[in-house]
């Protein structure tokens, strides 16, 4: 999940590649239905989904990304894992957030819905979970990933500057 000079919000043949399904442990992808939400790709979990690049004040979400194991896998935790590509680090002038949107119903263990992970920008960020197997990932967990502008560092100062002179004198 990033943004790429020549990418666009939509389906981009050169950039956006399905999760193949088929024989691994466990399995990562964005969720995208086709002609839902503007998309003109395939139906199915995307493993890359590029996107346009964002204005110095735009905010872009990724959503949902579903996290599950294969029916035949055997442990009791599964880890899903974030890392900045090495050669296209990310800009500094932004947060980068994971939100766990839903936990899959009769999961014991996992952490809170709504829970909020910052990201580093420069290693591997891994989550372990208590895993969760089925044929159908639209079932296992969601997550949200943002991207944020950093706000100016006078900013908050001036909000907070505003708010006290537009509060009521007694």
């Amino acid at each position: 999940m990033s943004v790429w000079s020549d990418a666009s919000d939509d389906f981009d043949r050169k950039y956006d590649t399905l999760t193949d399904t088929e024989g691994a442990p466990g399995y990562a992808g964005v969720y995208h239905d086709k002609y839902e939400d503007g998309w003109s790709g395939p139906t199915g979990f995307y493993f890359n989904d590029f996107r346009a690049p964002l204005a110095s004040d735009e905010s872009k979400t990724w959503t949902p990304i579903c996290v599950w194991a294969d029916p035949t896998y055997g442990g009791e935790q599964m880890a899903f894992s974030m890392e900045p590509d090495a050669d296209n680090p990310p800009p500094t002038d932004r947060h980068y957030m994971l939100e766990l949107l839903k936990v899959p119903d009769g999961v014991v263990g996992a952490p809170p819905e709504g829970t909020v992970w910052p990201l580093p920008l420069d290693r591997l960020f891994t989550l372990v979970l208590p895993a969760y197997r089925t044929d159908d990932g639209l079932t296992g967990y969601r997550f949200a990933y943002t991207v944020t502008a950093v706000p100016e560092p006078g900013a908050s100062l001036l909000l907070a500057s505003v708010l006290l002179l537009a509060r009521p004198r007694r």
